[in-house]
């Protein structure tokens, strides 16, 4: 498997050298700032504290308050510097990232948006790539700056008293295992509880979706046990997650009683009025020892409570690696208008197969059918057989299985979006909104289109005079759906199908739970089409009304002409 997630990464570093050269500064600074008050201490103690350094002045405390102070004061500065450039490095590559992975769903697939929820896209987007971010930004960072300041407390101590360095260095093996087994606990739970969220993230986009549905059915106490299920199975992963994350802190903190309190036993037994000759080390030695040591632990406690954050980044590369691999639309040749033939069938479906992809089941099986300009065909057949799914083949969103779809001697799947906008006028039952004004609802804020093309339209659905007179913006105003009846926002969606005029009008269930005015509407602007265009529609109620031309059977795999 490709790993552009890798390649993403090797991008952003050689783009952003400088910032991080300087986070890497920073990071040694901050480690060495940590040392200093352990050695200002030392010095204090043992030079202006010990008995044999006389009096003490005013000025020496003053001096070594002073001391003791910047080295605090370092630490504060560095570590404020530190974290805001690791606030600019996660931005910066969060923000990157996104843009990456959106431009890659624009390129994808049609068959992977219906394969996959809208809760799955969003948690890769989302909650991923925060993952990711936090893993370079936070954890990766944080191990790097503890590996820094234990390497420096050892080296320090061992500088103090060879024997104290050897014994804090036999622990390292134990503190480790402990910090490795809470780790794979933490990743195993994260990894499951992922999954859940997931499932988790699926369903309340498919609920919101399926709002009416559920209410008019009263499913709403189904909904909700279905919703617990999973909260449930989430939350008891999360607790168990929680439970060794909570629980690895005291461990580390019980261990770091234990030396201190060993260290402090082994000096009392061989304290010596200034020097313990155990260790042999000095008071001060011994006083800046132990705080050390108390500083030791705390790294060694931040790269394990880092482990948890950087197994849910690497879990987060795993899946953005897997959506970035996914396989993208072939890139459309530049095919204009003009290419298009004219002396060929307007709709050719020539031995056509077709079956998802994650499914061998065929929907179509070697069928073919010919459609000639300015027909107009009703499909009719059992909910499933087809008929959406043959539109969505000869828009080219999906490609055949096998055999071809040639919309004027062009294969659909060849044809660009610029062109197919131009040729289909497509209208699903429902209404999708885009962010904006009434009129973005009918451009799509397509700039070519001219206001001219708007009002053509919404005169067309009989919406024109509403808008103008009604709504107190008109067309400029924010687009809200309370402004509209469910049928007018039906004639709406009608209009965007035809602002630019195209060729092929294609209508899938329109007609479907409209109120009476807004279904006259609807038949009366399709009648003064149909003579123009070439109409296919989904819907029996259509077809009876307007009595189309020719019907087509869509069952048994095959597209039938009923005579």
């Amino acid at each position: 498997m490709k790993q552009p997630i890798s390649h993403f990464l090797a991008s952003f570093v050689k783009r952003h050298l400088f910032l991080l050269f300087s986070l890497c500064l920073l990071i040694v600074l901050v480690a060495l700032c940590d040392l200093l008050p352990s050695f200002v201490l030392r010095y204090i103690i043992d030079q202006d504290l010990s008995v044999t350094s006389g009096s003490i002045s005013t000025d020496k405390i003053i001096l070594d308050a002073l001391w003791m102070f910047a080295s605090y004061l370092f630490i504060a500065l560095f570590s404020g510097i530190q974290n805001i450039l690791l606030d600019s490095f996660g931005q910066k590559m969060i923000h990157s990232l996104r843009i990456q992975m959106m431009r890659k769903a624009s390129r994808m697939k049609y068959s992977y948006h219906v394969n996959h929820g809208k809760g799955e896209l969003t948690s890769k987007v989302m909650d991923d790539v925060n993952a990711i971010e936090t893993l370079f930004a936070s954890g990766l960072i944080s191990l790097f700056v503890s590996i820094f300041k234990v390497l420096g407390i050892l080296i320090s101590i061992f500088i103090f008293s060879w024997s104290l360095g050897l014994f804090l260095l036999a622990l390292i093996p134990l503190i480790y295992l402990i910090t490795r087994i809470f780790q794979k606990k933490m990743q195993k739970n994260h990894a499951k509880n992922q999954q859940a969220l997931n499932k988790l993230n699926n369903r309340v986009s498919e609920s919101l979706n399926n709002i009416d549905v559920i209410l008019s059915h009263k499913k709403e106490t189904y909904e909700e046990n279905n919703f617990d299920s999973l909260l449930e199975e989430s939350y008891h992963l999360r607790m168990k997650t929680a439970f060794f994350d909570s629980v690895y802190s005291p461990c580390i903190q019980m261990l770091k009683a234990f030396t201190i309190g060993v260290i402090t036993i082994l000096v009392s037994y061989g304290l010596q009025t200034s020097e313990i000759a155990f260790l042999g080390i000095t008071v001060g030695t011994f006083a800046a020892s132990i705080n050390l040591v108390s500083n030791l632990f705390s790294p060694i406690e931040t790269i394990g409570m880092e482990m948890e954050s950087m197994q849910e980044g690497i879990s987060g590369m795993k899946r953005v690696n897997q959506f970035l691999n996914e396989e993208e639309e072939v890139q459309k040749e530049n095919i204009e208008k003009k290419d298009l033939k004219e002396n060929v069938p307007l709709i050719e479906i020539k031995n056509l197969s077709y079956h998802y992809d994650d499914s061998i089941e065929l929907i179509f099986n070697d069928t073919s059918l010919i459609i000639q300009k300015g027909s107009q065909v009703a499909f009719q057949g059992r909910t499933g057989a087809g008929k959406t799914t043959l539109f969505r083949l000869l828009t080219g969103l999906v490609e055949p299985s096998s055999g071809s779809i040639k919309i004027c001697g062009i294969e659909a799947k060849k044809i660009p979006s610029s062109l197919k906008s131009e040729l289909f006028g497509y209208v699903s039952q429902g209404f999708q909104k885009v962010p904006g004004t009434i009129k973005d609802q009918i451009t799509l804020k397509d700039p070519s289109i001219t206001q001219e093309q708007v009002e053509k339209a919404m005169k067309q659905v009989f919406l024109d005079d509403y808008v103008k007179n009604e709504i107190k913006g008109g067309y400029d105003q924010k687009f809200e759906e309370n402004l509209f009846s469910r049928g007018q926002l039906q004639l709406l969606s009608f209009a965007r199908a035809i602002v630019k005029d195209p060729e092929i009008l294609l209508l899938d269930e329109i007609s479907a739970n409209l109120d009476t005015d807004s279904e006259k509407k609807l038949l009366l602007a399709i009648q003064n089409l149909k003579d123009k265009k070439t109409v296919l529609c989904i819907s029996h109620r259509l077809n009876e009304a307007l009595s189309f031309s020719s019907v087509i059977s869509v069952e048994n795999q095959k597209l039938n002409p009923q005579k």
